[in-house]
């Protein structure tokens, strides 16, 4: 004979609750695919605060004669590009006389002043926003070189020369290839070309046809020749995130996706709970994570506000 369903009383609303709402939870927080996911490289932090040191690099190789001594060498210890943890949180409460006069929706995870539904995508809703807040201050910010994440003149230990990541202007054509030969350009710390190449455009949502468009045409898009086109088969995401709240600039980036860059650390997977409030009847349902978003290299970027200067 079946088991009955247990009947929900006072002391264990919660118990049986919870299991439902934590599903509900982390079903909406994985109902869309997350775009930061094929930008920034996700890992783990194995502390609250991790470090990347940037160090120099040998310059090239000098000639020698027969049994003289080795060329000797040395590379520099650069700056250091830090991450800490940042805890992210959110709450609602079920009271017992919501589960009692309304039943139907606190089963479906529905709770008065929020939902577990509602929590899932405000997370899903947060980790893009705040990957995509990395972009979006890329230009203006100061980084751990002294410099923005975009900048003509990033610093380089082991070199007097200094090397640029940002274009300037709208996404056309002509801009694209001239971020693709930037890109290609880029040196390490002792000036040495390493060999970076565009695997992806990545753009705001009002660049999506743009993007496309000159990516995807058979001849070469925004002129009224017959050239073929000669960008290479970049792969197109369009990053809602990356639209400017402020309508300033309409931002887009190339990226070598091999290089370590763009940089996602979860120190703390997302979970969903409940606990009861002191002297009441009633559940807190919350969820909680913490992880920390940025990056540790320039080198495998190139960017653009999108606007003409």
């Amino acid at each position: 004979m079946a088991t009955e369903a247990a009947m929900m009383t006072r002391d264990n609303f919660a118990e049986l609750l919870t299991p439902i709402h934590k599903k509900i939870f982390f079903d909406s927080y994985n109902e869309k695919p997350l775009m930061y996911k094929n930008i920034f490289k996700t890992d783990k932090m194995n502390a609250k605060k991790q470090t990347y040191p940037h160090l120099g690099a040998f310059g090239l190789w000098q000639t020698n004669t027969e049994g003289s001594k080795f060329n000797h060498d040395k590379f520099d210890e650069g700056e250091v590009a830090s991450f800490e943890a940042k805890r992210y949180d959110k709450a609602y409460q079920l009271t017992w006389e919501l589960v009692q006069d309304d039943l139907y929706n606190v089963m479906k995870g529905i709770g008065k002043g929020g939902s577990a539904k509602g929590l899932g995508r405000g997370l899903r809703a947060t980790e893009e926003a705040e990957s995509a807040s990395v972009i979006l201050k890329g230009f203006d910010n100061t980084g751990y070189d002294g410099k923005a994440l975009f900048a003509k003149d990033h610093p380089l230990i082991n070199s007097e020369s200094e090397c640029s990541n940002l274009i300037e202007g709208p996404l056309t054509d002509e801009s694209l290839k001239a971020a693709l030969t930037l890109m290609r350009l880029q040196k390490d710390e002792a000036g040495i070309l390493i060999s970076a190449s565009a695997t992806q455009l990545v753009v705001c949502p009002e660049l999506e046809f743009t993007a496309k468009a000159i990516v995807n045409s058979i001849l070469q898009a925004g002129t009224n020749n017959n050239d073929v086109n000669t960008v290479p088969n970049l792969t197109v995401r369009v990053w809602d995130n990356l639209s400017d709240p402020e309508g300033t600039m309409k931002p887009w980036f190339i990226q070598d996706t091999s290089l370590d860059n763009l940089l996602f650390l979860r120190r703390e997977e997302p979970i969903f709970g409940s606990e009861k409030i002191q002297d009441q009847m009633d559940y807190n349902m919350y969820g909680y994570t913490r992880f920390d978003v940025g990056y540790c290299d320039w080198r495998g970027l190139v960017g653009s506000k999108g606007v003409a200067v």
